[in-house]
């Protein structure tokens, strides 16, 4: 039988660039999608279709990004109009709209509590804690990056933060120090040779002192596994423990929550599946027509999803030809061909149920 290719589903709703996405977690009742666009709105879908739920307007600017909290009761988004806005998703309403000195390029709610603080970082080369519910002024502030920040993350029970910019480093703060200074300049004190796009962070299941880490940086993805328990003023900055190359600029890096393998998308419009432990590039995603500037697991694994310069959200098959959201295997009746064997012709389509779908399949 012929290997089955990936029939993506295109789901389209923007005018402009899609700048970032991001799934609810598993805690969450429902299962959820949140683009961020240029064309100033941030879409809320099914994340399992990509099925338009309600579109958040508010923003005077592009918005760069947009996170849920742990369990999708409130979403955030940060914009060129120089403001991050906590939303309700029940409602579509906003709750409340924190100014910055520069356009907002990150938002992150955090995960002990629920998310009762918004973590931001700005093109001041600035990123900033604050109380979701008294967003009056920053709880903390950390100052130190030279070029704009890319990506900022919690880690370690929301007590440290980690950062990559464009001034090619990561660097990890701690957000108990009062005088907000880093634990360390950055996290590893090799200086990267190219801007560092974007980080993840992957616990695995039942540690909470225990860490995967990838890094894209340049035309590498980087990942480096890390005990918390060693982080201190001395820490020694580690080599990373697998390097992946890759043919193109790389944006992007998702991990799969539970299996041993990883998506990344960049500048050459494709995106690439990589298997952990060899390196072996097990897929090549084609379908976009720009750069890919986002690519995340949804919190089940069983898809991933793809935002574009094309101003498209595309969703792939973790296992292509599962029965899953719009997806369904097509195996017609078997027939004889002329060598008297039997041969089957089987099919991956993504069907329509319903009669008000926004999300088509790519053609």
């Amino acid at each position: 039988m012929a290997v089955l290719k990936q029939s993506p589903i295109l789901c389209r709703g923007h005018t402009r660039p899609v700048i970032d996405l991001s799934f609810s977690s598993k805690y969450a009742v429902d299962n959820l999608l949140l683009t961020a666009s240029k064309d100033c709105k941030a879409i809320l879908r099914l994340g399992d279709t990509g099925d338009w739920v309600g579109t958040f307007l508010g923003h005077d600017g592009a918005v760069w990004s947009c996170a849920f909290d742990l369990h999708a009761d409130k979403v955030a988004t940060g914009s060129a109009d120089f403001s991050a806005k906590i939303w309700c998703v029940n409602t579509g309403k906003e709750l409340n709209s924190i100014p910055h000195d520069h356009i907002v390029r990150c938002v992150e709610f955090n995960k002990t509590d629920c998310g009762s603080m918004l973590l931001t970082a700005d093109n001041s080369k600035k990123i900033s804690i604050y109380d979701v519910n008294c967003p009056l002024s920053p709880l903390s502030v950390f100052v130190g990056h030279e070029e704009t920040i890319y990506r900022v993350v919690w880690c370690h029970g929301d007590s440290l933060v980690l950062s990559v910019s464009g001034d090619k480093t990561i660097r990890l703060w701690d957000r108990r120090d009062l005088c907000s200074k880093p634990v360390s300049t950055y996290l590893w004190s090799k200086q990267k040779s190219d801007p560092v796009t974007d980080i993840q962070l992957h616990m695995p299941p039942d540690s909470e002192n225990l860490s995967d880490i990838l890094v894209a940086c340049g035309k590498s993805v980087f990942a480096y596994y890390f005990d918390w328990r060693k982080i201190s003023l001395r820490t020694q900055a580690p080599e990373p423990d697998v390097a992946f190359n890759l043919p193109c600029s790389v944006n992007t890096v998702s991990r799969h929550p539970f299996e041993e393998f990883f998506v990344c998308g960049g500048e050459d419009h494709c995106i690439y599946r990589l298997e952990l432990e060899t390196g072996e590039v097990l897929e090549t995603c084609k379908g976009h027509f720009g750069p890919v500037h986002r690519v995340k697991f949804s919190a089940n694994g069983e898809l991933f999803a793809s935002c574009s310069e094309d101003g498209t959200l595309r969703l792939w098959q973790t296992s292509v030809g599962s029965d899953y959201g719009l997806w369904k295997l097509v195996v017609p009746n078997q027939t004889t061909g002329a060598d008297d064997t039997c041969t089957t012709k089987t099919t991956l389509e993504a069907i329509v149920n319903g009669q008000s779908v926004t999300s088509l399949p790519d053609t």
